[in-house]
């Protein structure tokens, strides 16, 4: 008899090995799951008042970004290898560091969502597997994510939660609290998903809480209840991909 308990014992606790999975195999499932494990690609798509364009190789990346202001075009471009710089009419304008600052943050804000989940692998990134959620009936792995101080950026202190779909290996939401300009809570729902040349692209519907700052962990049951508040439509368009 005691053996027979010994051996069910080890058959739970293979079982329970066979079926663990790290946060690191969850990010890159995902990741691949959503076309980012691809490279050597150029990518234009339209945000708000902007134009913008990601370019991949090897290790290699730029951004940029483009619009009209007073009849003027203006553009800021960056890359893995050269810090930002402001050209209005094609040409160099000298920018403060401050205002580099400002606008480096502003592009790498908008390049970070667009290319989630493929930034969760960056050097800065901190990620802790929280376990599985349930959200609509649909299971989650869900991810926290925060960053270092050194290389974290300005908003090093944010905290972020990603829920990513465990049958298919998707975000379809995520969260963070924020303490810039004030700061408070965003919850996100990926709509829209579109498949073009092995990337799936979504837009996003972002909600906030009642109050300013609540637990993330929390926003799906708020979410659930209905009790979250419309912020605003999130869109990328005419996104093309050359390859």
């Amino acid at each position: 008899m005691k053996k027979k308990i010994i051996l069910l014992f080890l058959i739970l606790v293979s079982c329970s090995n066979s079926s663990h999975i790290s946060t690191s195999q969850i990010i890159n499932k995902s990741i691949k799951a959503h076309g980012w494990d691809q490279e050597d690609f150029s990518i234009v798509f339209d945000f708000r008042d902007y134009q913008y364009e990601l370019k991949r190789k090897n290790k290699f990346y730029s951004f940029q970004r483009t619009t009209k202001k007073e009849g003027n075009v203006v553009k800021d471009l960056m890359s893995s290898k050269k810090k930002l710089k402001r050209f209005i009419n094609n040409k160099s304008v000298e920018l403060s560091d401050s205002m580099t600052n400002v606008f480096s943050n502003s592009l790498n804000s908008v390049m970070y969502f667009f290319q989630l989940p493929r930034p969760l692998k960056d050097q800065a990134v901190i990620t802790k597997y929280l376990g599985l959620a349930k959200i609509f009936n649909e299971k989650y792995w869900t991810i926290k994510v925060t960053f270092k101080e050194n290389g974290g950026g300005k908003d090093y202190q944010d905290e972020f939660r990603y829920w990513i779909n465990i049958n298919n290996g998707q975000i379809d939401y995520l969260a963070y609290n924020y303490l810039t300009e004030g700061g408070g809570t965003r919850f996100r729902q990926a709509v829209n998903k579109q498949l073009n040349q092995g990337f799936i692209f979504q837009d996003y519907i972002n909600f906030k809480p009642n109050v300013k700052f609540v637990s993330l962990d929390s926003l799906p049951i708020l979410f659930e209840a209905g009790n979250l508040i419309k912020v605003s439509n999130i869109k990328n368009k005419n996104i093309r991909v050359s390859k």
